[in-house]
This record gives structure tokens, C-alpha cells and sequence, in this order.
């Protein structure tokens, strides 16, 4: 291990994630202000020094291996680790600082993810976050692979992975929306049995959410309708049932501003709980400042208030 430290510099791990990224060896050449032939013998480097190979040469570009991939996840941390070392030194020095890379589900944006950020921005100018909203799934790869610092979701596939410390934050309330005026308002008595011929706007099939709503109709034993639209925006979603007779799922707290606003309508039908509470999730076992331990204590604190009805 040590000999391989040894061996391996700054400029080969940054080279390494530069071209996993861009695809293109004279592109990466260009991004690292090198010479196309210095970029090439870095590269070699690496590969003989690992005795692997870790890109596969094609007519449009280079791709990954399975090894490039994974070296490409260890130089992103490790280059990660460099830049917080950076952080802790300034906030030794000025105090806390630094850059926070949050992921979220959309659902816990209102109450939760955006107080917290609201409170960084008024109490601590020289911390600066940066946001990105998807999918639980996609937020956890992205976490794995070192481009955020902690998200906000339901880990749902990864609950039991060792290297996650997982803390849960809240639950969450699911509610079955239409477009206003459609047929199925005035359908007395309405059950989810009811609904399992209509054509359904879900979330993608790799989702919580959607495995969630698939779990609901086992749970009552009904067949679940294969939706003829997938997406996993809120504002797809709303656009879409606006214009058509789809019948979709989205958490209450999401729900309840469009209703509000006249954009959608909730069906009387109720959902049983079977949606995992969000979490805060974070890598375990690597190095947490003071910007980002400020961060988590935020959202606990916001999930505290909530909880008391603050």
C-alpha cells in the first residue's frame, strides 16, 4: 500500500476523474492545461502502476472499465478529502467555512432541506451549498460516488449497506391527485380498487416511491396497472395531469400547494404507510467539517421543530 502511494501523484488520480468525466483523452488534456502525449504517459502510469486497465479506447471516445470506474470513485474521495483538509484549515482560521453538497427529494425541500439551507445562508456567510434535487435512488449513487456530501431521501435499496450512516428525519403522507373536474371526484365511496383500471402517471420503476405505491396494491391484492407515463418530476407531473385524465401519487406536502392553488385535486382514497421515512444519509468513515456537521445539526433541529409543530 505504501509503495502504491508512493507511485501514484495528485495528477494521476486528477487525471483519472477528469477523463471518466469527459470521455475524451484531448479534451482531459485541454481541462489539465497539458499536452495530449503527457496526458497519455500519465495514463500509463496509472494502468502499470495498478496493472489494470481502465479505459477502453473506442472509435468516439474513451469509456470506463469496471477497474476505471472504481479507481475513478476512490481519486474522486481521496481528491474530496484534499479539498475538506483545505476547509478545516480556513476554519481554524476564520471560523466555520466551507462548501456543503446536499442532495434532496423534492418532498423534503419545503419544511425541511430549505430552512435549514435559509439558516446557513443568514448565520453563516461563508458557507456555501450546493443543491440538487432527484430521485432517492440517483442521490444515493451520486453520494457513493463522492459528488455530494449528504442527501436527503428514502434509502431504501441501501438501508443495510455498512458504508452509510443513515438517520431518520420524518415521515411522509402520500396522496393520490388528479387534474380538478375529473370523473373520479364525483365517484362516491371511491377505493383504491376503484382505481386500478385507470392509467397511472408514476415514478420510475427504480424509485421508493413508486415501489411504495406497488407494495400499496400487493398489501389490498390487487393487480398493479403498468403506468403509460414514468417521470420523476413534480413539475412533469403537474403539467401532465392539467392536461389529461392520468391519475398520479405525490407526498402531501407537495400535494397540498398545488391544491391550493387550484392546479390539482386529492382523491378520498388513502394509501396505508408503507413509504419509509426520509432520511439524512451520509458516507461513514470519512471526514465531516464543521460546515457540514453545522448542516446535519440544522436538519435535525428542523425535524425537531416539525415534530413539537413549530
Amino acid at each position: 500500500m505504501h509503495q502504491l502511494l508512493t507511485r501514484l501523484k495528485f495528477r494521476h488520480l486528477t487525471l483519472v476523474l477528469t477523463l471518466e468525466e469527459s470521455g475524451n483523452l484531448h479534451r482531459t488534456a485541454e481541462l489539465l492545461n497539458m499536452s495530449q502525449p503527457t496526458a497519455t504517459k500519465l495514463l500509463q502510469e496509472v494502468e502499470h502502476t495498478l496493472g489494470v486497465s481502465l479505459f477502453e479506447r473506442l472509435p468516439k471516445g474513451m469509456v470506463p472499465t469496471s477497474f476505471g470506474s472504481l479507481v475513478a470513485r476512490h481519486a474522486r474521495l481521496m481528491l474530496n478529502d484534499i479539498g475538506r483538509l483545505r476547509q478545516d484549515i480556513d476554519e481554524l482560521r476564520t471560523g466555520i467555512s466551507g462548501v456543503v453538497r446536499i442532495g434532496s427529494i423534492v418532498t423534503a425541500l419545503p419544511d425541511l432541506v430549505a430552512p435549514a439551507i435559509g439558516r446557513i445562508v443568514e448565520d453563516h456567510p461563508h458557507i456555501s451549498i450546493s443543491l440538487a434535487t432527484d430521485s432517492s435512488d440517483v442521490l444515493l449513487v451520486d453520494l457513493q460516488n463522492g459528488r455530494l456530501d449528504l442527501m436527503v431521501g428514502r434509502p431504501v435499496s441501501l438501508i443495510q449497506n455498512e458504508d452509510l450512516d443513515i438517520e431518520p428525519l420524518g415521515d411522509e403522507d402520500l396522496r393520490i391527485v388528479v387534474r380538478p373536474g375529473h370523473p373520479l371526484l364525483a365517484r362516491p365511496g371511491l377505493t383504491l380498487r376503484d382505481l386500478a383500471g385507470e392509467r397511472w402517471l408514476l415514478q420510475p420503476s427504480t424509485s421508493p416511491m413508486r415501489r411504495a405505491i406497488e407494495a400499496a396494491f400487493t398489501v389490498e391484492r390487487l393487480p398493479f396497472p403498468p403506468p403509460p407515463v414514468e417521470s420523476a418530476s413534480v413539475t412533469a407531473t403537474i403539467f401532465m395531469l392539467v392536461e389529461t385524465t392520468l391519475v398520479a401519487v405525490l407526498p402531501h406536502k407537495i400535494s397540498a400547494f398545488f391544491v391550493r392553488h387550484g392546479a390539482i385535486a386529492e382523491l378520498p382514497v388513502r394509501l396505508p404507510p408503507i413509504l419509509r421515512p426520509y432520511a439524512m444519509v451520509t458516507l461513514r468513515n470519512r471526514p465531516t467539517g464543521n460546515a457540514l456537521m453545522r448542516v446535519k445539526a440544522l436538519l435535525r433541529a428542523g425535524t425537531a421543530a416539525e415534530m413539537l409543530g413549530d
